[in-house]
């Protein structure tokens, strides 16, 4: 069945309503018709009990899918509300890297009750995803994979594949490991289909591997997935034992939330808060960060205090001052915002920055020239005087070009430093425009100060 934008909306509306007047079963059905992640977003407000009772009745397999997509504080509400045996049943559904995230988002006194009531191989599990370090691949990976002796024939890696289990059966490899349980080969479900069903594993897998280490950082590896177009890479521990596996859709959410929080760094956030976060843990995460901002600007008032006797002559150029400040910071926000991604997807390297100050200077002398010149027409309209609209134009043209530059190469040469581009661009870029803006602008005010009075 085919589902489009109105429908899948539709149904999220039928589900909320659902929750509202009490009715599971409307819930639970509506609940089936949505995407994991949208259905987590949906319940993510409904009441602790709601979402317990919709979770119970649907397919399980399902139901831990929605789980590891809901906020930790939430699930942990959603576990108090459940018996032992459901919540157990429940959390042992997750998907194992979602289980990782959240028992390491919880207290070890919360963690620890959990721990107790579980089998003992998930219990290791849990545990071993408890203690790697959250932005290393361990703490990503998936353990769900298939495994098969390089001695066994195609046929029975076939039948291998056909007998997995739902959490596994699409997957795409079968890994090989030898007596020792030491991963020694790859065979693709394609090639064994094209194979013999006589032929051993041996013959048809590749023992040419690219693997990922358990410490490795888990952005790096998503890259590097993502760049070689690989399905899945294998994951192994110090010992060269496979651990798990990193999934392409694993890699796909690493990276749009290392995107989100360049991003979000870039704008004066330190990436730890969400839509959940309290008033209060906002308020401690942002003021800091903007209090220093107002420091910074302290140099552009600085700029505009020499310049006070100009303004007094020709009060008017303060009316277009905020016009090229805020322009500058917008096409520096424009060229940053490219740069930041590609060095987040891995689409340039900090040997680049080089292609990254001539295309943006290029880009930054047409933008200029036709912003510049709309600015300048702008300014001779409303006030009727041309050198005004020549000086305010220019300025503003000249800002552009700078800020281009400035936003594209300046995430290059923060990297280049080993600091977190993300973190320290958007404060510079600001004021490296709004100094510049207002030191064109005035100064070229300045040296034609006595032809701006007369006129």
């Amino acid at each position: 069945m085919l589902l489009n934008i109105q429908a899948i909306n539709e149904f999220a509306k039928q589900l909320g309503e659902a929750v509202q007047t009490g009715d599971l079963q409307a819930a639970s059905a509506n609940t089936m018709k949505l995407s994991s992640r949208r259905a987590a977003r949906e319940l993510t407000s409904a009441p602790p009990e709601a979402i317990a009772g919709i979770l119970k009745s649907i397919e399980p397999m399902k139901a831990g899918r929605i789980a590891g997509y809901l906020p930790a504080s939430k699930l942990m509400a959603v576990l108090e509300m459940s018996s032992p045996e459901d919540g157990i049943h429940l959390l042992s559904h997750i998907p194992p890297d979602h289980a990782g995230q959240f028992f390491r988002s919880i207290t070890d006194e919360q963690r620890q009750p959990l721990f107790a009531q579980a089998d003992p191989a998930k219990r290791e599990e849990w545990e071993a995803a408890v203690d790697y370090s959250p932005e290393t691949v361990g703490a990503v990976m998936t353990t769900d994979f298939l495994v098969i002796s390089p001695d066994a024939t195609v046929a029975d890696a076939l039948d291998t594949i056909a007998s997995a289990p739902p959490e596994v059966e699409k997957s795409t490899y079968v890994y090989v490991l030898n007596e020792q349980d030491a991963l020694c080969g790859v065979a693709s479900v394609r090639d064994l289909i094209r194979a013999s069903r006589t032929e051993t594993v041996a013959n048809v897998m590749k023992s040419d591997l690219i693997v990922v280490k358990t410490t490795d950082i888990a952005v790096d590896a998503a890259k590097m997935l993502r760049n070689r177009r690989f399905a899945m890479l294998p994951v192994i521990d110090g010992k060269g034992m496979l651990s798990g596996i990193l999934t392409l859709d694993d890699a796909a959410d690493i990276l749009a939330i290392d995107v989100a929080d360049q991003f979000s760094g870039m704008m004066g956030d330190i990436g730890d808060e969400s839509f959940f976060t309290r008033p209060r843990g906002a308020i401690r995460r942002r003021l800091p960060w903007m209090a220093g901002n107002v420091f910074l600007n302290l140099l552009a008032v600085a700029v505009i205090t020499g310049f006070e006797d100009t303004i007094a002559q020709v009060a008017i150029l303060a009316a277009f001052l905020p016009m090229i400040t805020d322009m500058g910071g917008n096409v520096g926000i424009q060229s940053l915002s490219v740069a930041i991604r590609s060095i987040a997807l891995g689409e340039a390297q900090i040997r680049d920055v080089g292609k990254a100050v001539r295309k943006e200077f290029v880009v930054g002398i047409v933008n200029g020239v036709v912003l510049g010149a709309l600015f300048g027409f702008i300014a001779l309209a409303l006030r009727g005087n041309w050198l005004l609209g020549l000086v305010a134009g220019a300025a503003l043209g000249i800002n552009v070009v700078v800020a281009g530059v400035v936003g594209g190469c300046l995430p290059f040469l923060i990297k280049r430093l080993g600091k977190d581009p993300a973190m320290l661009t958007g404060p510079l870029l600001t004021t490296i425009t709004d100094v510049t803006g207002v030191t064109v602008y005035l100064g070229l005010s300045t040296l034609f100060l006595v032809a701006l009075t007369a006129s």
